[in-house]
């Protein structure tokens, strides 16, 4: 019927579906421009369809944030559960752990920007979501890490605060990158400095945490 909205354009490319362009281009519109800022035309026209094709799949503008926010936690459910699914013990663990969250957020970089917006405006559109998602996951982490503490395999320390402190510290490497672009001369998300810096804070957190004698 002439005029029906269609989840498909003609003419577009089909490597990737019309559902999966728009969210591509809404991380990276969400993240340049904030939610307020953002603006479903221009969304749509830069995944090559049209605005009816839009609210097709998302029926607003609310609805296709959250649809970003829950597909980029959704991967990092599944980044966590390919973390943890060999079942290492001790400190071998939360190294593990924490290549993964660095492999995350230098792959998901709009994500990071989007996170730090929303700390910093205080819309409270994300905080619902982090929290269904990701609360499982701090309550899983902060169980292992009391675990493996009784055993022995770490030392004792404060689960929450070193679950807060990495989470923290991986986060602003990114979201300040620009920063510290201008501050060190180089540039923070080349593998080599960011293989640097998570280097750098596994050392840290083994001589913090690893109770096995190093050298």
């Amino acid at each position: 019927m002439e005029g029906a909205v269609t989840p498909e354009d003609p003419g577009v490319a089909p490597e990737a579906s019309s559902r999966q362009r728009l969210l591509i281009e809404a991380r990276a519109e969400f993240a340049n421009r904030g939610f307020d800022g953002a603006r479903l035309q221009d969304i749509a026209e830069r995944a090559g369809l049209r605005h009816p094709t839009l609210l097709y799949y998302f029926s607003s503008k609310e609805g296709l944030y959250a649809a970003v926010i829950e597909t980029a936690v959704a991967d990092w459910a599944g980044e966590i559960h390919g973390a943890i699914e060999n079942k290492l013990d001790g400190f071998d663990q939360v190294a593990r752990l924490i290549e993964m969250a660095f492999s995350f957020f230098e792959h998901h970089e709009d994500f990071v920007r989007i996170v730090r917006r929303e700390a910093i405006e205080g819309g409270g559109r994300l905080a619902d979501a982090i929290a269904e998602f990701l609360r499982p996951f701090l309550e899983r982490a902060v169980a292992f890490l009391e675990r493996e503490t009784a055993a022995g395999r770490l030392r004792p320390h404060d689960p929450l605060e070193v679950m807060q402190l990495c989470y923290g510290t991986v986060l602003t490497y990114f979201s300040d990158a620009r920063f510290r672009r201008e501050l060190t001369a180089e540039d923070p998300l080349s593998p080599e400095a960011v293989a640097r810096h998570r280097d750098a804070l596994i050392a840290l957190l083994r001589r913090a945490l690893d109770p096995r004698p190093t050298g």
